[in-house]
């Protein structure tokens, strides 16, 4: 599967499971870039187009309950899919209050990862004039 250049942005501070989802979503044919903390990604969105953010709640550095509204004041239509071990996180507040558009616990299913990724971004896509 090739997905041209698109960009996604995983923040997740577990070496392990930055690397296998750097793994699995190059294997779809994404351009993957990863951060261990929300610092480090802010720093990224910074310097980088990237075309969804993934990221881990609890991080070192900074969370991404404190990383998702500063994300937002710079791109505020960038699909944001959180993952977490923390049971009833996706009621929480901040992630519906700053437009998360998916959340899911670890440990993630990744096919259904997958799934919701390919999903966001093609409905994110602006059809050519």
């Amino acid at each position: 599967m090739n997905n041209g250049h698109i960009t996604l942005l995983i923040a997740e501070d577990e070496e392990a499971s930055r690397f296998l989802y750097q793994e699995e979503f190059t294997e779809e044919g994404y351009e993957v870039l990863t951060a261990a903390n929300g610092l480090q990604a802010l720093g990224i969105l910074e310097d980088r187009h990237v075309d969804l953010l993934l990221t881990d709640v609890k991080m070192p550095d900074m969370h991404a309950v404190e990383m998702i509204p500063r994300v937002r004041e710079d791109h505020p239509d960038l699909p944001i899919i959180v993952a977490s071990a923390f049971k009833g996180m996706e009621n929480d507040f901040t992630l519906k209050e700053f437009n998360v558009a998916a959340f899911f616990a670890k440990p993630v299913n990744m096919d259904a990862l997958k799934i919701q990724v390919k999903y966001l971004l093609e409905s994110k896509a602006v059809p050519a004039a």
